[in-house]
């Protein structure tokens, strides 16, 4: 058989083959597209549900991670079908089934590869017939395209559902913006006590000692900030801890010359005349304990000090200075100089050894301040607030915030209710209780001091700046919430000025002007239902609202109602042992604990446990007392 005929055969049937093929993958690309779409999805689905039920990814990250799936899904089953290998003579062989061929078309193209050896005229025959047959395959109804339905809503079904979970909002994506800051936090946190570290190894004005001493806190905060899964709590208390030993060390004091400090003063407590100079000593404070020194002898100057009271004075000073002998030799000498001469009896000379003593630790306190090891400490402590600050930053910014949907249902809801005070309030100040100020129910306006016409512009004005934030904030859907606040704000408040005039009658209880008043919001105020403490918001103190009646005297009378029983009926009964105290006097003044309890509030400022961002609060609302 010619050569070239066998060839132009081969290539014939070839060709065939191919378009065959060609179009069994388009097939099979509309029946799996759809089917790798679901699967996608279902992956997709799946991610989203697992990132509402826990913090995990993010909005876009998980939206990335849902579309990278469906596209994973769709993209791999077209790889799949149309790079899947496959040769040309199991196409023939399966074509040949498909169409019913009776293998026609794998035996012509096994003749012209000569696989087969066959007599010439027979291979002509048997390749003709191959042809003709191939030519009369209809193709479309041998493979026809199918479309399932149910497989297409089903990914229809799937999209939709996807999209709701991934544009719905999601509260675990803020929580996982808070640790997630949190995190990057804490990891700042480590890099930055990892150079104050290296900071104070480099430092070779420092001994190996106090080097030691410096590092050991930082790289214990260090340790627990490593931790993983390490809370916010735990975070803040180890960063809080190392700036306190840091505070501690930023006198340039070690430890062994606070013990011994500590030692001398135990010898100084039982007498009066050191009593100042053992708490100096107790803390200790060497510029304080100069200042006590002095004091001393001023005291030894200005009392005339019998020949016991100077020998138990100078057997305090040298037990002190014994104590203090090995940490600073140079004041235990000039104590022992004080104590010497008491017990010659040379004031002056007495006088002199003291005020020496107290300028010797005023000198050393100045000293050891601008030591190294003070600057050090006093470097990494402010480091270590500055971390604490930006930790506490973060945390605000990592906060869970409201929707816009939410914010716009609060506003108007805040909105409705101030309304409704304020209506009420109107109404109970055309109240008859309120309006004769000599009737009965009149005198329970009068239950606290210092209120009166200032208590009422007070809650003018909160009223006022009320309806301005509460203004500005409104939209339409708050101000159907405001009708119906105020409506039923009104109907309460019409309740209540029942009560108010019931104040008016024999017994009744006074009306309290305050009513509807509290709630407002007003300069340092915060709502009941909208308490910014509840999502971290700090408030600055407002010195408008300060206790500025502590201490006073009040001249109102009291009614508290009911009527005074006649005769007999109104004769008191004493039984049982009562205090000696029967008017009802305080015996503890103000005053008298407004220091110890500023004290207490000092030291638990410099201590570093309380929060930077609220140390201020604090502060003014002390000042504010001491005014």
């Amino acid at each position: 058989m010619n050569a070239v005929i066998l060839q132009q055969t081969a290539i014939r049937l070839s060709q065939q083959t191919k378009r065959w093929d060609r179009r069994l993958r388009l097939i099979l690309s509309v029946i799996w597209l759809p089917r790798g779409l679901i699967v996608g999805l279902l992956i997709g689905i799946t991610i989203a549900i697992i990132a509402r039920l826990k913090p995990w990814l993010l909005p876009d990250q998980m939206a990335l991670a849902a579309v990278s799936a469906v596209l994973v899904g769709g993209v791999g089953v077209l790889v799949a079908v149309w790079g899947w290998p496959r040769s040309e003579t199991h196409n023939a062989r399966f074509f040949d089934l498909r169409f019913d061929l009776k293998e026609r078309v794998s035996t012509a193209l096994e003749l012209t590869g000569g696989l087969i050896p066959v007599p010439d005229m027979l291979a002509e025959h048997q390749l003709n017939d191959a042809v003709t047959a191939a030519g009369k395959v209809d193709v479309r109804a041998g493979l026809p395209f199918e479309v399932r339905i149910w497989e297409l809503a089903m990914v229809l079904g799937l999209g939709a559902t996807l999209i709701f979970l991934l544009l719905a909002p999601n509260s675990m994506a803020d929580k996982l913006r808070s640790q997630r800051a949190m995190d990057n936090a804490i990891n700042q946190q480590i890099q930055d006590l990892e150079q104050a570290i290296e900071a104070i190894e480099a430092n070779d004005s420092l001994t190996p000692e106090e080097q030691a001493a410096l590092t050991q806190p930082l790289e214990e905060a260090q340790d627990i900030l490593s931790q993983p899964d390490i809370s916010e709590q735990e975070a803040a208390a180890a960063m809080a801890e190392a700036a306190e030993q840091m505070n501690e060390m930023a006198d340039g004091m070690s430890a062994e010359d606070e013990a011994a400090y500590q030692d001398a003063a135990q010898n100084l407590t039982q007498s009066q005349m050191t009593s100042d100079l053992a708490e100096a000593l107790q803390e200790p404070d060497l510029s304080e304990a100069g200042d006590a020194m002095d004091d001393l002898a001023d005291n030894m100057r200005q009392n005339e000090l019998d020949q016991q009271a100077r020998e138990d004075l100078a057997e305090r000073l040298e037990q002190a200075a014994d104590a203090i002998q090995e940490t600073n030799p140079e004041l235990a000498e000039k104590m022992r100089e004080t104590a010497e001469a008491l017990r010659q009896g040379d004031m002056e000379a007495a006088q002199e050894a003291a005020r020496e003593a107290g300028e010797l630790l005023r000198e050393q306190e100045e000293a050891q301040e601008n030591s190294p090891s003070a600057q050090a400490a006093q470097d990494a402590q402010e480091q270590l607030e500055e971390s604490q600050r930006e930790m506490a930053q973060a945390d605000q910014n990592g906060e869970q915030q409201p929707s816009s949907e939410q914010q716009s249902q609060q506003s108007g809801d805040q909105q409705g209710e101030q309304q409704g005070q304020q209506q009420g309030n109107d109404q109970q100040g055309q109240q008859p209780g309120q309006q004769e100020g000599q009737q009965p129910g009149q005198d329970g306006e009068q239950a606290q001091p210092g209120e009166g016409e200032a208590e009422s512009s007070e809650a003018s004005e909160s009223e006022t700046e009320g309806q301005s934030a509460a203004a500005s904030q409104a939209d339409q859907s708050g101000q159907q919430a405001n009708q119906q606040g105020a409506a039923q704000q009104i109907q309460q408040n019409q309740d209540a000025g029942g009560g108010a005039d019931a104040g008016n009658s024999e017994g009744g209880a006074g009306n309290d002007d305050t009513a509807g008043v509290m709630n407002q919001s007003g300069p340092g105020e915060v709502e009941n239902d909208a308490d910014p403490s509840a999502s971290g918001v700090i408030q600055e103190f407002n010195p408008e609202f300060d206790s500025s009646t502590i201490g006073g005297e009040s001249t109102d009378v009291i009614d508290v109602g009911g009527t005074e029983p006649e005769g007999d009926e109104g004769e008191t009964i004493n039984q049982g042992e009562f205090s000696p105290n029967p008017e009802g006097e305080s015996t503890l003044s103000y005053t008298g604990v407004y220091n110890e309890y500023r004290d207490i509030v000092s030291n638990a400022l410099e201590s570093g446990r309380i929060p930077l961002d609220q140390r201020d609060i604090i502060h003014d609302y002390f000042s504010s007392l001491d005014q």
